[in-house]
């Protein structure tokens, strides 16, 4: 593998591939890994804060802190946040380093106007909008905060995407956590000391994104220069513009029960099932976001080789071991953390857990198979499965969340995120095929379900010996998996070798 001059970690090129060289999947790992201790390290910040959180917001509090949040999510995706995902894209298929920066400067401009204009509308419309979600205007000051922090936040996004494909995963991560201690030292300040409420969350927010933007952004104008390319523009909204339309119909589908809980019941039941859904978050970020950080601008560059099918095979072994040993984990363990993180009247978020982490498994599948429709670049195969999802969620919401609130909620879920994965996967199977193997990946979902069913009936009088006893069930999962013929047997053997060679 070649190197890139100029790269500071050393890494071989995104643009020069040897398709006769064996593809090291230690490379993934490596970038997974560290992508994985910057996820470990940001979610261990984040159950630090749970008690805080918990202690100083109510559950109507967290509601309304939740709504304000979903609706900027929704602006954000207006303002064209999925332009950035075109840059994995592009960059690879750029043949020089000048066509390669002008995708990223590019692309830092275009993303910076749109999110400066979209965020000064929804300061303007605050008002409006407080009532079209609250049915009062008394929060309109949090969404006009929100939305300064949306404009904020546009300055580094083009810096973090460049960092995940030029695989600086070490920059990634400390920008990341950066922005995480700068935001929870804030939380801490104007929660406890000030006693501000979601007031004070927002304003941290505000604050942390500021000054992590300015600095991301000022390093990436010192680097690539400001160079704009109405060729990158004309390209990467293209390529954006059908995901734009993809990440609404899946906003729809992720938040859209939380405005019917809300008008099924209220904002504390909508707190208590947002808090659940954090679980589910918390599976994306330690099942499949460290790898996919790494593995988005990775199979481009994998394509173009003759043994794709079986790194993109052994990949999705490998993604499924991380996915589903994390949901058997919050499965399990939900319970005991709430009891011991959050007060009373969150308690009953554990009960959603498992069936929203079915969901996060399903979403990760979603974002590891549709490589077929980025590759032939036929975005609107994915709109039309996450529109055809959405339509599905939209109705089972009304029908079944009145009746079943959290219940209804979390299994329609379920079902949409299954047909939005059909539809994906059979689009890109249909136009760029790959032979997956699905047998190890079978096996490793009989034997999570096991695990978890085992464990939902493992109750003794002792809470802490009930805890040791699942531990020690989930502990004995972990241990199946290199013995069950669910990972490829070169890749045991390479770490037997390793074992036994102390040098290597």
């Amino acid at each position: 593998m070649g190197e890139v001059k100029g790269n500071p970690e050393g890494e071989s090129s995104p643009g020069t591939v040897d398709a006769q060289d064996p593809f090291k999947m230690s490379r993934i790992g490596r970038h997974t890994l560290i992508y994985g201790l910057g996820v470990v390290l940001s979610k261990a910040v984040s159950f630090f804060m749970l008690p805080i959180y918990t202690r100083f917001l109510t559950p109507s509090d967290y509601g309304v802190m939740e709504l304000i949040e979903m609706t900027l999510d929704i602006i954000s995706i207006v303002a064209g946040a999925q332009i950035a995902i075109g840059i994995f894209r592009y960059y690879h298929k750029a043949e020089t380093d000048r066509e390669r920066n002008a995708v990223v400067s590019t692309s830092f401009m275009v993303l910076a106007l749109s999110y400066c204009l979209m965020g000064a509308v929804t300061f303007a419309a605050a008002p409006w909008l407080a009532e079209l979600v609250f049915d009062s205007r008394d929060n309109a000051g949090l969404i006009r905060l929100a939305a300064m922090s949306l404009a904020a936040s546009s300055f580094s996004i083009a810096p973090l995407t460049a960092f995940r494909v030029r695989e600086q995963s070490t920059y990634f991560v400390l920008s990341q956590l950066a922005k995480l201690i700068l935001q929870v030292a804030l939380n801490l300040y104007f929660l406890v000391e000030l006693e501000m409420g979601v007031r004070g969350v927002f304003i941290a927010s505000l604050i942390a994104s500021s000054v992590v933007g300015t600095v991301l952004g000022g390093l990436l104008i010192k680097n690539v220069g400001l160079h704009f390319s109405r060729q990158a523009t004309r390209d990467l909204i293209r390529y954006g513009i059908p995901l734009i339309g993809t990440q609404i119909a899946t906003f729809a589908v992720t938040f859209g029960d939380r405005y019917f809980l809300q008008a099924a019941a209220d904002t504390a039941v909508v707190g208590v099932y947002s808090l659940a859904y954090q679980f589910g978050f918390l599976l994306a970020a330690i099942g499949y976001m460290p790898f996919e950080m790494i593995w988005q601008p990775a199979r481009f560059e994998i394509a173009a080789r003759p043994d794709r099918d079986a790194i993109y095979s052994r990949a999705f072994i490998y993604l499924n071991v991380l996915l589903i040993s994390a949901a058997v984990g919050l499965s399990v363990f939900v319970q005991d953390v709430l009891y011991l993180m959050a007060t009373p009247p969150f308690y009953t978020a554990a009960e959603f857990v498992p069936i929203i982490v079915i969901a996060y498994v399903l979403q990760g599948w979603t974002g590891f198979q549709d490589v077929g429709v980025h590759m032939k670049e036929r975005t609107e195969f994915i709109t039309a499965a996450n529109w055809a999802s959405a339509a599905v969620a939209l109705v089972g919401y009304a029908l079944f969340i009145p009746r079943y609130l959290g219940y209804g909620a979390a299994g329609v879920t379920v079902v949409a995120f299954a047909i939005r994965y059909a539809g994906c996967y059979w689009a890109s199977q249909r136009l760029w095929r790959v032979h997956y193997e699905w047998k190890p990946v079978l096996k490793l979902i009989v034997l999570g379900v096991f695990t978890v069913t085992l464990c939902a009936h493992t109750q003794i009088e002792s809470a802490w010996l009930t805890f040791l006893l699942k531990a020690g069930i989930v502990t004995t999962f972990l241990l199946i998996i290199p013995l069950g013929g669910i990972l490829p047997q070169e890749d045991l053997q390479r770490f037997r070798n390793l074992l036994r060679d102390r040098k290597s």
